[in-house]
């Protein structure tokens, strides 16, 4: 923090060059955007001059950066810093966009924080003079922390708008400063080298916060009235209130970097919506009828059944609900993967050894699976997995799967992340929920540990998670995700993995994580994906059922993480 302080006392103390009169003509693309909406009204606060960048550090030589827009649309508000700490206000500016318009990266830099905070998507981009900016709110990502981003180069894609930032340490800059729309470069001594380099994934969310704390207009989803009132005692989840207690929430930017969790019909879950609606349209008429009973698979095929988080060795797993003998498989055919290496009828595991790396145990099912079809290899094999068991098999496969494996099916797997991950990670940064992790996990009273690695590799904004979904699938291999509608653990906008074959499944019981696997209508989907069909066809009416539960589940959960982290303070 007092390097990012003394970052904001140099940008304050050389920022000084910008005219608050209205520029001259500008040009190129971000003069089209500035026609589209007027003239920028200019806020107080730090300023660059208008044009390229540069930052220079002792006798190093100046670093120039020229900046271009992000998107080609009109700019419909612009760069106004609070008045006060919980006053309205906006520390970027924002795009009218188009759904799914291509957002593309200011300029050359490396990717610092992609992912998740709230129910929002966003990224950030560090630049060689460094300045970071951020594009906030969107729709997808497609890029992953520590990548490498060229000018231009597609970071995602937005929805309604597009909420566009830039900082040099703690100080905001108007990002209109920074966009060719000036004669000539100005040299400006920015950024202390220390801040030039990305920091760890938590210190960067950290900054986002800020960033994202300032944000009251509609794409933040929220206004200050309602900032103002979620600050001094509670915050409105749909019909409900979840209670945060008067004076527990230490910042409103802090608790606005949730707020968009809070509120159901954000901009992205309103995308998530209208592409899940846009998906049932599309396959409408390629679906398998309700009626049509799906053929068996020809021939003797294995198949591999991995467990979750917490499972052990010992029958009773949610995995062990799959009917195998339904599926086709013969009783000899049918291996459960062991943590610690081989099946579990040569080595039995704890749960312990679950919540160890996952990509380590990604390896060992490898080995497995390698294994098994070096005995056999006219057999084919196929991968059946239930929940974190969903990315281990995806890491086993990784981009070129062993020849021989023709099917994965993932059941309950949190492919976008796990609530409830999200919420113990966001926790750790405060002190009395770092304590009370740290408490647990002595203790051991739950059997999983709050502060394993595959835990924290779970969290909506790990960079495990980013770097898996920032690969392809395997080549291939059919790849069928089938969530519950009414699962609280993982719910179905989080089993949702693109480019593979996603179904939704009723399941009857309380709780309906363990029982996704056995449940008569998944079986159903397991069958239709074994045998190359389509899943089910769905009305109208369940297809938006699977749709709004699901994210009626996620706000309602992120909803939640906030109180509890608002009451670790």
């Amino acid at each position: 923090m007092r390097r990012l302080a003394r970052a904001a006392l140099a940008a304050a103390a050389v920022a000084v060059a910008a005219s608050t009169t209205v520029p001259p003509a500008p040009a190129g693309a971000a003069a089209a955007a500035l026609r589209g909406a007027g003239a920028p009204r200019r806020g107080a606060g730090p300023t660059l001059a208008r044009g390229s960048t540069a930052a220079q550090v002792g006798d190093a030589a100046p670093i120039a950066v020229r900046y271009g827009p992000p998107v080609a649309a009109p700019v419909v508000d612009f760069f106004r810093p609070p008045a006060t700490p919980y006053g309205p206000g906006n520390l970027g500016i924002e795009y009218a966009t188009a759904p799914g318009t291509p957002i593309g990266a200011a300029a050359t830099g490396q990717v610092v924080f992609a992912g998740r905070v709230g129910a929002g998507l966003h990224v950030v981009v560090l630049h060689a003079d460094g300045i970071r900016t951020t594009s906030a709110f969107m729709a997808s990502i497609d890029v992953r922390r520590g990548q490498q981003v060229a000018a231009g180069q597609t970071l995602g894609t937005t929805g309604t708008s597009l909420h566009f930032g830039a900082r040099a340490g703690d100080a905001y800059l108007d990002p209109l400063v920074l966009l060719e729309v000036a004669t000539g470069p100005m040299v400006v001594h920015l950024v202390p080298d220390d801040v030039r380099v990305m920091g760890s994934e938590a210190d960067e969310r950290n900054g986002l916060r800020h960033f994202l704390g300032t944000v009251t207009g509609a794409v933040g989803g929220v206004s200050s009235t309602a900032v103002g009132w979620a600050r001094d005692g509670a915050v409105a989840v749909g019909v409900g209130v979840v209670a945060v207690g008067r004076g527990a929430v230490a910042t409103a930017e802090e608790l606005q970097a949730w707020i968009d969790a809070v509120v159901p019909l954000t901009p992205t879950s309103l995308v998530r919506l209208g592409t899940g609606m846009q998906d049932w349209w599309s396959r409408r008429h390629t679906c398998t009828p309700s009626g049509a009973a799906p053929p068996r698979p020809a021939g003797r095929r294995r198949v591999v059944l991995v467990a979750g988080l917490g499972s052990t060795s010992t029958p009773g797993a949610g995995i062990d609900g799959v009917d195998t003998a339904a599926l086709g498989y013969r009783p000899g055919d049918v291996q459960r993967f062991s943590y610690r290496g081989g099946t579990t009828a040569e080595t039995s595991y704890t749960a312990a050894d679950t919540q160890v790396d996952i990509t380590e145990s990604g390896r060992r099912l490898r080995a497995l699976l390698e294994r098994l079809l070096a005995a056999e290899p006219e057999v084919p094999v196929d991968v059946i997995a239930h929940s974190q068991g969903g990315l281990v098999a995806r890491v086993a496969l990784g981009q070129s799967p062993p020849p021989g494996v023709e099917n994965l099916i993932t059941l309950a797997t949190p492919h976008q992340g796990a609530d409830l991950a999200t919420a113990l990670d966001l926790m750790a940064t405060t002190p009395r929920g770092a304590l009370l992790e740290e408490g647990v996990s002595r203790a051991g009273m739950s059997g999983i540990d709050p502060t394993s690695t595959s835990v924290r590799q779970l969290s909506e904004t790990s960079g495990f998670l980013r770097h898996l979904n920032g690969q392809p699938l395997p080549g291939g291999v059919r790849v069928t995700s089938i969530a519950g509608r009414g699962d609280v653990v993982v719910p179905a906008p989080h089993a949702h993995l693109p480019g593979a074959t996603n179904a939704v499944v009723t399941v009857e019981g309380i709780n309906e994580h363990p029982l996704v696997p056995g449940a008569p209508a998944a079986t159903r989907e397991m069958a239709l994906a074994l045998a190359g069909l389509a899943p089910s066809c769905e009305g109208l009416v369940d297809a938006m059922a699977d749709l709004v539960v699901g994210e009626t589940i996620t706000a309602a959960e992120d909803a939640l993480g906030l109180a509890l982290w608002g009451l670790a303070w």
